[in-house]
């Protein structure tokens, strides 16, 4: 009989361990994929970039290694792929009977469960993205190092917050609260659709997008047409300053309602499987 019915720390940290443990080789086997595609990716094609670089030239790259640039991207586009995989992954053990059966026998609340899995699929996978994406970097220095011991100077492992973009207060305001946003999406598509969530919340939010993208343009034509102007009204909110706040506040009360509707969705799920 379980005491407290909503959180208790010590026995979810007995479920959170429990979550790690039993899934372990499985975890490894994705953390070594994700760092054999970001190696492949990141050393792929840089040879000529290497090979015509001298110190004296070197200098004039926007970055110290001019392949800062390709892997800066790489990052990014890596990052937020990866991580609504991994997000979409939240709820796998609901798509099969048997793994119903296991999370539903578990001797935990439902809050405790879903808040266990968020945990691995949102925090601790941005912490094995960035490890990952360090052993990848790491290889690309070993490995031209090696090939092009003239230009080793210029060879040397990335420092992600020299990024130009995260220099931007602004940006680095939005960016956060963007991809635990656009995270949060796949969060809840997992629970709403256990079996193949990254494709089906993929097609969703594209749709959706397309039809809110396709609304924007019509009545943004209807307001010219009414004889508006759609530029003077939009003026104000062109200027970072006004708007990183307002987007940050925005995606960050959006990536919240989404987890609480996940939560929910997932209790939901919890009581129909036991009837």
């Amino acid at each position: 009989m379980i005491k407290d019915t909503f959180f208790s720390m010590s026995r979810f940290m007995k479920l959170c361990r429990k979550d790690v443990m039993e899934n372990w080789k499985v975890n490894l086997l994705r953390f070594v994929l994700m760092y054999g595609v970001l190696a492949i990716v990141i050393v792929y094609d840089r040879d000529n970039e290497y090979a015509h670089v001298t110190l004296e030239n070197g200098m004039n790259w926007l970055y110290p290694d001019p392949a800062w640039h390709f892997i800066y991207n790489v990052f990014a586009w890596f990052l937020l792929c990866f991580g609504c995989l991994s997000a979409s992954l939240t709820m796998e053990k609901m798509k099969s009977k048997a793994g119903r059966l296991s999370v539903l026998m578990l001797p935990a609340t439902s809050f405790e469960k879903f808040f266990s899995r968020w945990l691995i699929t949102t925090v601790a996978f941005l912490i094995v993205f960035f490890i990952a994406f360090e052993l990848a970097d790491f290889t690309r220095v070993a490995v031209y190092s090696f090939l092009y011991p003239e230009a080793r100077e210029v060879i040397i492992p990335i420092r992600i917050w020299d990024y130009d973009l995260l220099t931007d207060a602004y940006f680095r305001m939005m960016l956060i609260p963007f991809y635990f946003f656009v995270q949060s999406l796949f969060v809840l598509g997992s629970t709403v659709w256990p079996r193949n969530a990254f494709l089906k919340t993929f097609a969703a939010v594209t749709i959706i997008w397309i039809l809110y993208f396709s609304a924007y343009v019509v009545v943004m034509k209807l307001m010219t047409a009414s004889g508006y102007n759609s530029s003077y009204i939009l003026r104000p909110f062109k200027s970072k300053e006004i708007m990183a706040p307002i987007l940050s506040i925005c995606f960050s009360f959006f990536a919240v309602v989404n987890w609480t509707l996940a939560y929910f969705r997932f209790k939901e799920s919890e009581i129909i499987h036991r009837m």
